[in-house]
């Protein structure tokens, strides 16, 4: 009598050992995957298409094995269990929703090349189980997402294309078309900056270069020339924020000063510690002594004890003046912003700091109108490195 196999199912039922008891071998290279599309059709799930051809190339080599146990499998290897499954192997790229929605079925290499870009791109999203995958629609994910799959057979809106030709010609030709300084030349700089730079900088120059290095954050510059980081000005130049954080375990007052007297870093607005002001205003003002003149610093906030020394010191070095246009440093206390200096005309374009933390409205004044904010501290604040109240 006949062993029964009535399907190519429950041909690969039996090689894998799921039906009756099986005397069949199975080759260690063929293993993997007839285990597993075994293990699929024994929970019922049919059979696709590609898995049906793909079956019946492998289990022919057994053939002779299923023979040898009067199994009728050349019958067996052309019937279905069930209907062919079918699968959506659709592969496009399109907007949705003000979303980048990229479907295709499974596939190894592209759920890798996914995973790459969602790493850096901005806004990701997949529903588990789901062959769909959505990005926030922006240049830099149309960019991210066409450089890896536009030459990989999908259909993709004509939109995104277009899109990605015009940001993919920005990209490789930065120079034609984004602001900066490019070999040490002022390049796409609009009418109304362009005399605002010149006024303030002059033009780059193999000595000026790293201040314009420094203002990139201050004039909106896209590219930069490259420069060393040899020196704590060019250290400073190439930070990757506004913030600063100057350790004194690693640089001494005096180096720190005179960086940003060497990037030309006025005006300058120094927000003191109430506790320590004496101390803070004595050394910070004792440096600028033969290089600033009194009449161009002011201190705007006064301590209430009496004989403080603080006070007697603003005196001794006549440094309560008025403040305008010719005010290279102006002294606050860094829990409270003058309304003096909110209504003046004068706007510094870098805060120095003796500690990361201050009143919101120094921090708000600070971070509007300064480019650079320098934290003279050893360990920046947690609500500095973690709150959005600071940003």
């Amino acid at each position: 009598m006949k062993n029964i196999a009535n399907t190519i199912e429950d041909l690969l039922e039996i090689l894998a050992g799921l039906q009756g008891q099986s005397k069949l071998q199975i080759e260690s290279s063929d293993a993997t995957i007839m285990y597993s599309i075994a293990r699929q059709t024994f929970r019922g799930t049919a059979l696709t298409d590609r898995q049906f051809v793909l079956m019946k190339e492998k289990l022919q080599p057994y053939k002779e094995q299923f023979t040898a146990l009067d199994y009728d499998f050349d019958q067996a290897i052309e019937t279905l269990r069930q209907p062919l499954r079918h699968i959506d192997r659709s592969k496009y790229i399109k907007l949705k929703d003000n979303e980048i929605v990229v479907r295709f079925p499974f596939k190894k290499s592209d759920i890798m090349l996914i995973q790459q870009i969602s790493n850096n791109a901005e806004g990701y999203r997949h529903d588990k189980g789901s062959h769909v995958h959505a990005f926030v629609y922006n240049e830099l994910n149309v960019l991210l997402l066409l450089d890896r799959f536009k030459n990989k057979e999908f259909e993709i809106d004509k939109e995104l294309l277009d899109l990605y030709y015009d940001i993919k010609s920005i990209h490789d030709n930065p120079t034609e078309y984004l602001s900066g300084v490019s070999d040490k030349k002022l390049i796409n700089v609009c009418d109304a900056l362009a005399p605002i730079v010149q006024q303030e900088l002059g033009e780059p120059t193999e000595s000026t270069i790293v201040q314009f290095v420094d203002r990139r954050f201050r004039y909106g510059f896209d590219i930069v020339d490259s420069i060393p980081d040899n020196t704590l000005a060019q250290k400073i130049a190439m930070r990757k924020a506004k913030h600063y954080q100057s350790k004194p375990s690693q640089e001494s007052f005096s180096d720190i000063l005179n960086a940003l007297w060497e990037l030309n870093r006025f005006p300058m607005l120094v927000a003191l510690d109430t506790t320590q002001a004496e101390d803070q205003l004595y050394q910070f003002a004792n440096h600028y002594r033969d290089i600033l003149n009194p009449e161009e610093q002011s201190v705007l906030f006064r301590l209430e004890e009496k004989d403080s020394g603080f006070n007697q010191l603003i005196k001794d070095r006549k440094l309560n003046n008025w403040v305008d246009k010719d005010t290279k440093v102006v002294y606050i206390n860094k829990d409270k912003l003058p309304k003096i200096l909110v209504n003046s005309e004068w706007k510094p374009t870098v805060t120095f700091s003796y500690n990361s933390v201050f009143d919101k409205f120094v921090n708000s004044y600070a971070s509007f109108n300064c480019d650079l904010v320098v934290f003279r501290e050893e360990t920046l604040s947690p609500f500095r490195r973690y709150s959005n109240y600071y940003g």
